[in-house]
């Protein structure tokens, strides 16, 4: 059939066979065809919006009906919404439109449309296959915001459900609209009908720029069961700006709600990606159990800036954080941080992903805190909400770039630690066993990395230096600070040019095993927590600074305060701007096995009584195959060869006679260093300072000439 208007004709023909291609020719004011009529694909079918008044008085049976007998005004969203509802499952319905500028809703100074529905919300979309398509109003492509404002401001429901728009089935689009000003969430998939929905190309809490800021409660919520959507897209124009709501731009919550991907966007910035309009609590929220969602994914992250906290993962578990920019603009150089920090995994958060193994996975999670905030981390993991939480368990943090720009050189750092694993973080990994797992850590205001979890490990990861593994630019106190119990710290951490030590550890039974520790500002390992195990590290060139600090006041390669029962074995300890070992008060702390040599001021210094002022060994005689003297009873005795006074060559060790005499026997030949010196280890685990070096002699040489035998 054929319906005349005013000022153009539009044939509707109904759409009954896949083969037929249905053409819309939107009109504007005075008859004047729309930019370019909009092509269905086969099958589809399309009604046009005409009006920004929230009627509902047109024939709303279907969009044949609608379109034939629309309302006074024309045709609402509402309308087009209900009589989409009303037609039968099949191909897609779209919703296009073209509101004259003559519309009371027109913002001539602006150039959009504002549609204020109320004081009921819009019908959800429940038949599903539906699209509404923003974009479509003729001007749209002129300007740098959605032409299509949807403003609730006179929208009045119930707690819940005064909501923009709400998508309660599958495979529906949004695109290209503005949702604001919502008391309830500007746009809601809920239900686990609701899949492989898709909402690009919108503003969500925000329209025309910096001063545009019209909050909903939340942006955008998936819930209740909604599974597969989409939020965003790998294509510039799938960017949604979801910035400005009063608690998180992004919701995802459930226990059902799974497999969900946000992906392409830029949460808590302003449209031109430069000033932040924050989403007061969260960029996106994850919680309730709500799991296998994906924030980001390789190589087509958001950027999540400008926010309270950028990512906060409560309660769930298997999400992955991969390839977004948290904490800086789109140009990945500028710190627009996230007030409270980067990526938060709490209160039961376990097996969640945060980076991956390829470059494209990575995170860049960088100025972030803004004081006087009490929090402010890159990277923050444990309790956050209730004291008796649920640990936040085995969650990987990996091969992502934390506290530096994308070139992971230039400093940008986060105000607290790079990534702090505080109460009832348990079990998790901080870098991977491959190096591409390891993270770059560097230049945040305190450590790069306190444990204050339990059973936590760190591995393969760059702190205090750059991508490069050689610019020099540190964290403001300890490379990993541990205060926590069972850590693990190694294998193959570089730790450097970090303000304070390289690793200070207050806890209890702490591991520090297989990695480099160098140029450290204080000492390279300074332990005060009982049980420490120091292993097959190479600590050197660390000390230099001056000033004293209370949590370690000395300065060497290891440094001992007050503690019992460290560990320290088979490491290379050398060339550090103090002693190699202080035991600063304490006892039962051993030093076996290692390579000392070339600090200053000694191999191994004894000071306050440390390990009872155990004596070191007085050496009798040494000869070119053999050393002997007096150690202490039962005592284990080690021998070292070294250019000076300290353990540069480990030659082996032998146990004293109960009169403390000792003698080793060594091949002549073994090492090529001219001084013979050892330690005492008594029966409780006590290792004193170097034995008073002796030379080796040299050995001589004779040539006997045998006369020849004649037969």
């Amino acid at each position: 059939m054929t319906r005349w208007y005013p000022s153009c004709r539009v044939r509707v023909v109904p759409v009954v066979l896949a083969t037929i291609v249905l053409i819309v020719l939107q009109c504007l004011p005075g008859g004047t065809p729309a930019d370019t009529p909009r092509v269905l694909a086969v099958g589809e079918s399309s009604v046009t919006v005409t009006t920004t008044l929230d009627e509902l008085n047109g024939d709303t049976a279907s969009f044949e009906a609608l379109i034939a007998a629309p309302g006074g005004a024309g045709i609402s969203l509402r309308e087009a919404i209900t009589a989409a509802n009303r037609m039968p499952p099949g191909p897609r319905l779209v919703i296009a439109f073209a509101i004259p500028t003559s519309d009371p809703g027109y913002a001539a100074s602006s150039g959009f449309w504002r549609i204020q529905p109320g004081p009921g919300a819009l019908p959800p979309l429940t038949r599903g296959d539906i699209t509404i398509d923003g974009t479509t109003q003729p001007g749209a492509s002129g300007l740098p915001y959605p032409a299509i404002l949807l403003d609730g401001i006179n929208v009045y429901e119930d707690l819940g459900l005064s909501n923009g728009l709400t998508l309660a089935s599958a495979r529906n689009t949004v695109r290209g609209i503005a949702v604001v000003s919502f008391w309830d969430t500007g746009v809601v998939m809920s239900g686990s009908v609701a899949t492989a929905n898709t909402i690009a190309g919108c503003f969500i809490g925000v329209h025309t720029g910096a001063a545009g800021r019209q909050p909903n409660y939340y942006g955008i919520e998936i819930r209740g069961g909604a599974s597969n959507n989409l939020v965003g897209g790998d294509q510039v124009r799938d960017r949604n700006i979801i910035s400005g709501n009063d608690n998180a731009g992004i919701r995802i919550d459930g226990s059902a709600t799974v497999s969900n991907t946000i992906t392409g966007n830029w949460i808590g910035l302003d449209p031109a990606g430069v000033t932040a309009i924050g989403n007061t609590y969260y960029g996106v929220q994850i919680s309730g159990g709500a799991r296998n969602n994906a924030v980001g994914r390789a190589g087509q992250g958001n950027v999540i800036s400008g926010n309270g906290i950028g990512v906060m993962v409560t309660g769930s578990n298997a999400n992955t954080i991969q390839g977004n920019t948290i904490g800086l603009a789109p140009d990945n150089l500028t710190s627009v941080g996230n007030r409270d920090g980067g990526v938060f995994l709490v209160d039961g958060a376990s097996n969640n992903m945060v980076g991956g193994v390829s470059e494209a996975e990575r995170n860049i999670i960088s100025g972030n805190g803004v004081p006087p905030s009490a929090f402010g981390q890159g990277v923050f993991v444990g309790k956050y909400y209730a004291a008796d939480a649920d640990a936040a368990r085995l969650n990987r943090i990996q091969g992502n770039y934390i506290g530096v720009d994308a070139s992971g050189i230039l400093p940008r750092g986060n105000y607290r630690q790079g990534v702090l694993l505080s109460e009832k973080a348990e079990s998790n990994t901080i870098g991977g066993d491959d190096h591409r797992m390891g993270n770059v850590i560097t230049y945040n205001g305190l450590s790069g990395v306190h444990l204050v979890g339990t059973a936590n490990r760190v591995m393969r990861n760059l702190i205090g230096v750059g991508a490069d593994g050689s610019t020099p630019l540190g964290n403001q106190k300890h490379g990993v600070r541990i205060t926590g119990d069972g850590n693990v710290v190694g294998p193959d951490n570089l730790l450097a040019h970090n303000q304070l030590s390289g690793i200070l550890i207050n806890g209890n039974n702490n591991v520090v095993q297989d990695n480099l520790i160098r140029n450290n500002q204080r000492s390279g390992i300074c332990t005060t927590g009982p049980g420490s195990t120091i292993i097959n590290n190479t600590i050197t060139s660390n000390g230099g600074a001056d000033a004293p600090w209370d949590e370690c006041p000395i300065t060497s390669g290891v440094s001992v305060i007050n503690s019992f029962q460290t560990l320290i074995s088979s490491n290379d300890i050398e060339n550090n701007l103090a002693p190699g070992v202080t035991i600063q008060g304490g006892q039962r702390n051993r030093v076996l096995s290692n390579r000392i040599t070339a600090n200053v001021s000694g191999g191994i210094v004894l000071t306050q009584n440390g390990n009872n002022g155990i004596a070191a060994p007085l050496l009798l005689a040494v000869e070119p195959t053999e050393v002997r003297g007096i150690g202490c009873r039962q005592c284990r005795v080690e021998i070292f060869a070294d250019a000076d006074n300290q353990g540069g060559l480990y030659l082996g060790s032998t146990t004293a006679r109960d009169d403390g005499t000792f003698s080793f026997a060594f091949v002549a030949g073994d090492t090529t260093e001219r001084n013979i010196t050892a330690t005492n280890t008594d029966e409780n685990g006590n290792t004193s300072s170097f034995a008073s070096a002796v030379n080796v002699p040299e050995v001589s040489t004779y040539l006997v000439y045998l006369p020849a035998i004649s037969h």
